[in-house]
C-alpha cells in the first residue's frame, strides 16, 4: 500500500473563531500500489511531552468516549498559569481525538507498552491508565487506532486532530492600569475547548476544502511570479498563525464582549517579547493580502496601551512586555524610537488604506500625530541614539531617514482621510522637503546608489525601506532609484543565500529584507534574484531552525529568527495587488482612554489652529468680545471639519502593477477566498519654510491631555467603529440651547488660559534639544 500522511494546520483568515481554536489535523490516505486488497490499521500516540516543558511535572488525564468522537485530554497537575518552561506553555489541555467508530479503539499507558500492544494484536485495549505521574516515568502516552479492514484505498483519509488549548490566553493592562485575562476568541461560540476541539475534528471535509480553495488561488498568484515565490509564501502563511492569539474579554456582567478583538503576537525565534513592533512590521503584507482587517485588532493592543496614562514615551513603544503572554506594556526608554514609530505610522495608514477602516486613525488621531512630529524632529539627520531594526546605531542612517519620511507622508494622508486639510497640507510639503534634502545626503557622489550613512563613500545598504512607498502609494521615491540600487547590487558580490544588510554586516542576509526591497524594485528587476537566493537557503537544510530570517550567507547557518512571524514579509509582493479601499471615518470614535472630545472624529483640535487661536490670545485674552467672536469661528470651523468629515477618502491612487511585462493577473482582495488555510507538503540640507516649523511633541501632548479633561462630548454624537468594533454609546444633550451657550463660552475661557500657558511653555523650551536614549 502506498501510504501518504499530511498534516493540516488550517488557516482560517475570515473566521476569527475557527482561528483562535489551536488544533492541527494529521490525516492519512492509502492506495494499493499492486491492484490487490490488504488489511490496513492504523495507530497514533501522544506523549505528555506536550504539556510542559519541565519534564518532572506531574500530569492528569482522561479519555472520553462520545457516539461522535473518542478523545484523551491532557494536563499539567499544578500548571502555572500564563506561564512557560523553556519556551513551551504548561498551562493548557492537550487533545487528541479522532471520530468514533466500531473498529477504532483507545488505549492510555506508558508508551512502550501501548506499542507493543497494538503491534501484538492489531487494536488497543480500551483502557485508561489511572496511575498519574510525571512527564518521564513510564513516559504516559496516550493512543487511537483504527481497523480500515481489507481495502485498495481509501474511501476517505483517516483523521486524528492534535489540539493544545489555553484559556486565558493572555493577560493585558488595560488603559486604566488594571489587568485583564484574555480568553481565545472561540469562546464566544462554545461553551468548552472540548466543544470547539471536537467540532473542528467533525468538520474536517469542510476545512480541508477551504484549505484547498485557498491554496489553490494564493499558489497560483506566487507562481505568476515565480514557482519559487510560490514554495517561500507556502512556508511563510503557516508560521505567521501559529505566532498569534486572537482573544476577547469578558464584560463586567460576565458575558464576553465579541467586540473588543485583539491579537497578540509572540516573538518566536528571537525572545519572548509580546507584540515585537518591528517583526509585526514585517509581517504586516501577510495580514494585508490574506485578510486586511486582521490589522486593526494586532495594532489596537498597542495604540490603546500608548493612548493611556500608563505610557509616557514621545516616540512609539518597541512592544507589550517581554513575557509573552503577558502584556504588561513597556514604557521603558529604547534606542529604536525613529525605527518603531516610523513602523506604526505606515502599519496605521495601510491597515485603513487596505481595508477602508478609519477607526483607528479617528481614535487615536492625536496620539499619531504627536509621533508625526517626534519623527519630523529625528528623521532627516538620525543620529547615533537612533537604532535600527538591525540593531545598528549609524548617524545619517539613510535607510532609516528614508522610513520616517515616507511615514510622514502617511500620515499625511491620515490626516487628509479624516478631513484635517491643514495637517495633511503641513506634514505633505514636510515629507516632499525632506525627500529632496534625503536625495541630496544619501547618494553617493558619483550618483551610483544610496550610501549607508551620509558622506560615507564605501558604505551601501539593502534598501527594504523604500518598501511602503510602494506598498501606501505615497510616490515620494524617483523610480530611477529603484533602477540604480538594483544595477549597483548585481554588481555586488553576493552569498549563496542572498545579499547583505549593508556593508557592515555584508556577511549576514535577511530573507525578510530581501523580500521587502525586490518587491519595491520588481519593475527594476530586483525581485527575482532576490527570491531565488531567498529560496535557496530555505530549501538547503543548512540551517537548524525552521524557516529563519537571518542566517550567515556563506553557510547558511542560523542568526535568528527561527520560526519567526517575520517571515509574513514573503507576502510582500502579492501585497502590492491589494486594492485600495475608501477610508469610512465613522462620526464619532471612543478610545476608553480619555474624554470624548468636541470634534465629531473623537479628537482634539490640530496645531494648525492653536497658531490661530494663540494669536487671539495674545492679542486680546483678556477682551471679551474676542472671546465671544472666537466661539462662533470656532463653531464655524468645526461646522466645516464635521462636514468634511462625514465624507469618505480614497486614499491615494492604486499603484500600478510591479511587472516588466505581461504582469500577472493578480485579484483584488476581494477576489480571494480567504476563510481556508494554507498546507506546505556631504551636501547641505534646505531649512524648512516657515509654515513647516516643527512644535514640540511633549508640549502638544500637554495641550491635547489638557484639552481633553476639559472638554465634554460633542451634544447627539455617538461612539463607534466602522465595524462596530466598541460597543455603542450614548450622550445626552444639554437641556437648553442657552445652557450650551454659556457652557461653551466657559469651556472656551478655560482653553484660552490653557493655550497661554502652552505658549509661554512653549517660549520657555523652544530650545529644548531631542530626547536621549538609554539601553
Amino acid at each position: 500500500m502506498g501510504i501518504n500522511i499530511t498534516f493540516l494546520s488550517p488557516i482560517e483568515p475570515s473566521d476569527w473563531v475557527s482561528q483562535s481554536i489551536p488544533y492541527s489535523y494529521v490525516y492519512m490516505d492509502a492506495t494499493s500500489i499492486d491492484g490487490q486488497s490488504h488489511h490496513v490499521i492504523v495507530y497514533a500516540d501522544v506523549s505528555a511531552e506536550w504539556v510542559s516543558g519541565n519534564r518532572g511535572d506531574n500530569v492528569t488525564w482522561n479519555t472520553t468516549v462520545t457516539s461522535s468522537a473518542i478523545y484523551h485530554a491532557v494536563k499539567a497537575a499544578s500548571p502555572t498559569l500564563l506561564g512557560e518552561n523553556f519556551g513551551q506553555a504548561n498551562d493548557g489541555i492537550l487533545y487528541h481525538g479522532m471520530l468514533s467508530g466500531p473498529d477504532v479503539t483507545y488505549q492510555s499507558g506508558f508508551g512502550q507498552d501501548l506499542r507493543a500492544q497494538f503491534q501484538t494484536h492489531g487494536v488497543l485495549a480500551n483502557t485508561q491508565d489511572s496511575d498519574f505521574r510525571n512527564i518521564t516515568t513510564n513516559q504516559p502516552a496516550f493512543a487511537l487506532s483504527a481497523d480500515l479492514g481489507s481495502i485498495s484505498s481509501t474511501s476517505t483519509p483517516v483523521v486524528w486532530i492534535l489540539a493544545y488549548v489555553r484559556d486565558p490566553t493572555i493577560e493585558y493592562v488595560t488603559s486604566d492600569g488594571t489587568s485583564q485575562q484574555r480568553s481565545p476568541y472561540y469562546v464566544t461560540q462554545y461553551t468548552s475547548s472540548a466543544d470547539a476541539v471536537l467540532d473542528a475534528l467533525i468538520n474536517f471535509t469542510e476545512t480541508s476544502q477551504r484549505a484547498q480553495s485557498l491554496d489553490n488561488s494564493i499558489i497560483q498568484n506566487a507562481t505568476k511570479i515565480s514557482p519559487q515565490y510560490a514554495d517561500l509564501v507556502s512556508l511563510a502563511a503557516r508560521q505567521v498563525f501559529g505566532a498569534i492569539d486572537i482573544t476577547v474579554s469578558a464584560g463586567s456582567d460576565g458575558q464576553w464582549n465579541s467586540s473588543d478583538v485583539q491579537i497578540f503576537m509572540k516573538d518566536i525565534g528571537n525572545t519572548q517579547r509580546v507584540n515585537p513592533v518591528e517583526v509585526l512590521y514585517q509581517a504586516f503584507p501577510m495580514f494585508l493580502y490574506l485578510n486586511s482587517s486582521l490589522g486593526k485588532p494586532l495594532l489596537e493592543p498597542l495604540l490603546q496601551y500608548e493612548s493611556s496614562s500608563q505610557f509616557s514615551l514621545a516616540y512609539a513603544a518597541a512592544d507589550l512586555g517581554t513575557k509573552y503572554p503577558q502584556a504588561l506594556g513597556n514604557n521603558s526608554d529604547h534606542p529604536q524610537g525613529l525605527e518603531q514609530t516610523g513602523n506604526m505610522l505606515i502599519m496605521t495608514y495601510a491597515q485603513a488604506r487596505t481595508s477602508g477602516d478609519g477607526s483607528l486613525i479617528s481614535r487615536y488621531y492625536d496620539l499619531l500625530r504627536g509621533w508625526t512630529e517626534y519623527v519630523s524632529n529625528n528623521t532627516l539627520q538620525p543620529t547615533a541614539s537612533q537604532q535600527s531594526a538591525d540593531q545598528q546605531s549609524i548617524a545619517g542612517s539613510s535607510n532609516l531617514a528614508v522610513k520616517g519620511i515616507i511615514a510622514i507622508q502617511a500620515m499625511a494622508e491620515m490626516s487628509r482621510a479624516l478631513g484635517e486639510s491643514d495637517d495633511a497640507e503641513l506634514f505633505g510639503q514636510r515629507a516632499k522637503a525632506f525627500m529632496t534634502n534625503w536625495e541630496s545626503l544619501a547618494f553617493s557622489s558619483d550618483q551610483s546608489h544610496l550610501l549607508m550613512d551620509y558622506g560615507d563613500e564605501s558604505s551601501w545598504a539593502l534598501m527594504y525601506n523604500l518598501y511602503p512607498d510602494r506598498l501606501l502609494g505615497t510616490n515620494l521615491v524617483n523610480s530611477s532609484i529603484y533602477q540604480q540600487q538594483s544595477t549597483f547590487y548585481g554588481n555586488l558580490p553576493a552569498g549563496a543565500f542572498g545579499l547583505g544588510i549593508d556593508s557592515e554586516q555584508d556577511a549576514v542576509g535577511n530573507s525578510a529584507w530581501m523580500l521587502f526591497y525586490g518587491a519595491a524594485a520588481a519593475e527594476a528587476d530586483g525581485l527575482q534574484s532576490l527570491i531565488s537566493m531567498a529560496w535557496s537557503h530555505a530549501s538547503s537544510n543548512q540551517s537548524q531552525g525552521v524557516f529563519p530570517t537571518t542566517y550567515d550567507l556563506s553557510t547558511g547557518n542560523l542568526t535568528g529568527g527561527s520560526a519567526s512571524p517575520a517571515q509574513g514579509a514573503m507576502f510582500a509582493p502579492l501585497a502590492l495587488s491589494v486594492s485600495n479601499k475608501t477610508i469610512t471615518i465613522p462620526s464619532s470614535s471612543t478610545s476608553g482612554i480619555s474624554s470624548s472630545s468636541p470634534s465629531a472624529s473623537g479628537h482634539s483640535s490640530k496645531s494648525a489652529n492653536i497658531g490661530a487661536i494663540v494669536g487671539g490670545v495674545i492679542g486680546g485674552l483678556s477682551v471679551i468680545g474676542c472671546v465671544v467672536g472666537a466661539l462662533f469661528i470656532m463653531r464655524s470651523r468645526s461646522r466645516k471639519r464635521d462636514a468634511a468629515r462625514k465624507t469618505s477618502y480614497d486614499g491615494l491612487a492604486e499603484p500600478e502593477p510591479f511587472y516588466d511585462s505581461a504582469p500577472a493577473a493578480l485579484p483584488s482582495a476581494s477576489d480571494i477566498p480567504r476563510d481556508a488555510p494554507l498546507h506546505t507538503t556631504s551636501p547641505v540640507i534646505t531649512p524648512l519654510a516657515e509654515d513647516l516649523r516643527v512644535i514640540s511633541p511633549s508640549k502638544m501632548r500637554e495641550y491635547m491631555l489638557s484639552r481633553n479633561m476639559m472638554t465634554g462630548p460633542t451634544p447627539g454624537a455617538s461612539t463607534g467603529s466602522g465595524e462596530t468594533a466598541q460597543p455603542l454609546s450614548s450622550v445626552h444633550p444639554p437641556s437648553t440651547d442657552s445652557a450650551a451657550s454659556h457652557g461653551a463660552i466657559a469651556s472656551l475661557q478655560t482653553e484660552l488660559e490653557s493655550l497661554r500657558r502652552v505658549v509661554h511653555d512653549l517660549q520657555a523650551d523652544r530650545m529644548e534639544p531631542p530626547p536621549g536614549y538609554t539601553g
